[in-house]
């Protein structure tokens, strides 16, 4: 393949990357109404608790699936009996595991505040562990496919739990952490589809560039793809 194809495609994956978080936001370029906590219904309040809880203990679950996949990665990278091919792949795969993980972190961070913000007392970090699948081996190519698997996952989650929430602070949270789940997958499965040839001009730093779709730094989390630039459309090829 040459250099040009795979700029190009490197550009189709940002692009399907902004779209994905995009979609996922839906409604929420209007601006948010905030409703005080004093003003939620008690027995919603409840409900909302439960249903953050059991979204930061999936996102406790993922950091450590891929604090996993991280030593997984590095091993493959070093290892000298592997193809030489794998052992490539295994590089690209720990920069996308790296990033992401670092956007759980985040996630499971602003979650934490939002239940506190409830009056609630968040699930523990320590108390959630990861184990992969029966039958599950570490290839690189499964490493990918794991991760992606748990990124599905997560979508139909937050979509589910979205589906009940009625305090508009924490649906703006969830949406904004929901799209940066849809890139993750987006990313893997186009990753684990094409493989090594996108590995010259793939970026995790690009491809996702932000922990979450729109900003929450307001509600405590961080920047949004808002912060980013428009891809430039003026290039001759």
């Amino acid at each position: 393949m040459t250099p040009n194809p795979r700029l190009a495609r490197r550009r189709v994956l940002q692009c399907l990357g902004l779209a994905t978080g995009a979609h996922a936001l839906g409604a929420c370029d209007a601006p948010m109404e905030y409703r005080p906590n004093q003003e939620v219904n008690p027995i919603e309040r409840a409900r909302e608790v439960g249903a953050l809880n059991t979204l930061l203990a999936a996102e406790y679950s993922l950091v450590a699936a891929y604090a996993q996949a991280t030593s997984r990665l590095v091993a493959a990278r070093d290892d000298p009996a592997r193809p030489q091919a794998e052992r490539e792949l295994a590089v690209l795969a720990l920069g996308l595991a790296r990033a992401f993980q670092q956007h759980h972190a985040a996630h499971a961070a602003l979650l934490a505040r939002t239940m506190t913000d409830l009056g609630a007392i968040p699930v523990r970090e320590d108390t959630v562990s990861y184990a992969p699948p029966a039958g599950f081996k570490p290839s690189v190519g499964n490493v990918l496919k794991l991760s992606a698997n748990e990124e599905r996952r997560s979508i139909i989650a937050f979509t589910r739990v979205l589906a009940s929430i009625q305090t508009p602070s924490t649906r703006f949270v969830l949406a904004s952490i929901q799209g940066i789940h849809a890139q993750h997958f987006a990313v893997l499965t186009a990753l684990v589809e094409s493989r090594l040839e996108m590995a010259p001009a793939l970026d995790a730093a690009r491809v996702v560039p932000r922990p979450f779709v729109a900003s929450t730094e307001e509600l405590g989390g961080g920047e949004g793809l808002g912060a980013e630039p428009d891809l430039a459309v003026g290039d001759a090829g």
